[in-house]
């Protein structure tokens, strides 16, 4: 069977590419684009796929390929309970595209193995090679920086409801106007949930929202934790 390898330009899938390659073995890496990742994702994914294969896939539900636009469609935000997102944005695409049947590689590191799952659905199997081979976060940074190649950023959309505080502060800080979408999404689900008679759901999993995670109010102690300003006023 096939090997296919879930990308999510992360550590450690990255680490599991190169993994792969060091011990010759045949897989074919799949990157799902569904336009809501961190810039530095994109940008790191750019730059890998310019040295190494990489196959790179659009998700279509609905007539979008947009998990933000999306979402604003559908007035919804991601939920850490049920995880559509992942679901319909990731795991559709690459399930559709993979000849079956075959492996599914997932960059799930050794220190990590609650999260590893077994699973054998309509022709796919998951594989976790890296809790195979004893390979933990630390392993796979050294498997990164030996192919002489800089550390990626945790993966990840820039609306996940797994985000903790201090990426939602880094992200207005670095990136404002994305943000703003995120507090215009909450803000849209939040109108929606009111209509509907259903009690408030926060981008968030700290039950706050992200204003109030950001308070631009609050006093500033050096200059790096000032936010720059923000074209809509947030």
């Amino acid at each position: 069977m096939k090997n296919y390898l879930s990308f999510g330009g992360g550590v450690n899938s990255v680490a599991l590419y190169l993994y792969f390659l060091d011990n010759n073995v045949s897989f074919e890496a799949v990157f799902v684009d569904h336009g809501t990742d961190w810039p530095e994702t994109y940008e790191y994914v750019k730059m890998f796929k310019d040295k190494y294969p990489l196959t790179v896939l659009k998700p279509s539900i609905q007539g979008y390929n947009n998990l933000y636009k999306y979402c604003w469609f559908k007035e919804w935000v991601p939920s850490p309970l049920r995880r559509w997102c992942t679901d319909k944005f990731k795991m559709r695409a690459i399930h559709k595209y993979c000849q079956k049947p075959c492996w599914q590689m997932l960059g799930i590191d050794f220190g990590e193995q609650k999260r590893a799952k077994m699973s054998s659905s309509k022709g796919f199997e998951n594989r976790f090679p890296l809790i195979e081979a004893e390979i933990d976060r630390e392993g796979c940074k050294d498997i990164i920086r030996s192919h002489k190649l800089p550390l990626p950023i945790k993966s990840g959309c820039f609306i996940c409801p797994y985000q903790r505080v201090h990426q939602w502060k880094e992200l207005r800080r670095n990136h404002p106007g994305l943000f703003c979408k995120a507090v215009e999404l909450e803000k849209r689900n939040m109108e929606y949930r009111k209509r509907q008679g259903k009690t408030p759901m926060f981008l968030s999993m700290s039950k706050r929202s992200l204003q109030t995670i950001v308070d631009e109010k609050q006093r500033q102690i050096f200059k790096e934790d000032e936010y720059p300003p923000c074209n809509c006023g947030l």
